[in-house]
């Protein structure tokens, strides 16, 4: 039950941060300010953090890397999709990846009836391939791009899980994985948009610590929940944000709300019920 409880937490957080950068034109300058403000934090708990055992340390690195490639990635989808279409299309092929992942290498037991709920969540993103989820259609050039996402999602949710297994402590992983992947656009952004980096930071700092904050906490959250029950259902769960990301779009960002994405967001709601009933 707490696992539950820790990843629903998590996907409303995620739902908001996404919707933040979204919202902003300058979603570079938005992910270097989150990044920094992870960076700030973390740099102030390494002192108490433990070092990792020579083991976990690939697993760290490999995370890192499908996570820089994420950001990378949702920059570039963002330029061109409603939040409520990319954001679902890219989540939804996460906990298949996982759940493959899972089955394959990790050895996890799942029920029958977890394994369907963990099935209807991508079937609703799918739902949203249809008249563009009742709003404008993503490009097909892009559906690439947003499926690498998707892998590149599942692909570190998996890592993660597998060292914390292997690792008990989410905090101390939350920050060595922090201390390496958030830097890389603090630095890009000051070397090459400096001026507009120090100006975007002066005037919209409260944006940037917001989204810093909730990236934090919603990771730090997923962790602790994969620690204490299945890395497959977790990752399945958090995607009720699609849900809230869907709804945020609408309300937020004046997007379009048809058929497509109500029933996506149904199948979703779906899914999760006949995971924890």
């Amino acid at each position: 039950m707490l696992a539950t409880v820790l990843v629903l937490v998590a996907a409303v957080l995620h739902a908001i941060w996404n919707t933040l950068i979204k919202f902003s034109g300058e979603r570079l300058l938005v992910i270097a300010c989150m990044d920094t403000v992870a960076l700030v934090v973390v740099a102030a708990l390494v002192g108490f953090a433990s070092w990792p055992p020579q083991e976990i340390w690939p697993w760290i690195l490999a995370s890192v890397l499908f996570e820089l490639v994420y950001r990378v990635l949702l920059i570039r989808a963002y330029r061109v999709g409603d939040l409520g279409l990319v954001y679902p299309l890219m989540r939804g092929l996460s906990p298949l990846v996982v759940l493959a992942l899972t089955l394959t290498f990790a050895g996890e037991v799942l029920t029958g009836q977890q394994i369907i709920g963990i099935l209807l969540i991508p079937c609703g993103m799918a739902c949203l391939l249809w008249q563009g989820g009742g709003g404008d259609r993503l490009p097909w050039s892009m559906l690439p791009v947003v499926a690498l996402i998707g892998l590149c999602i599942g692909s570190y949710t998996f890592l993660d899980g597998q060292a914390i297994r292997r690792w008990p402590h989410p905090l101390d992983y939350l920050v060595w994985v922090t201390l390496l992947s958030a830097w890389p656009f603090p630095l890009l952004a000051m070397t090459r948009k400096r001026a507009a980096f120090t100006l975007f930071w002066r005037t919209q700092w409260r944006l940037g610590v917001a989204v810093g904050v909730c990236v934090l906490a919603s990771y730090a959250l997923v962790l602790w929940a994969m620690q204490l029950g299945s890395i497959a259902e977790a990752a399945a769960l958090r995607e009720v944000s699609v849900i809230l990301v869907v709804l945020f779009g609408m309300r937020y960002l004046k997007e379009p709300f048809g058929g497509p994405r109500l029933l996506a967001c149904g199948l979703v709601l779906i899914g999760m019920l006949v995971m924890k009933l």
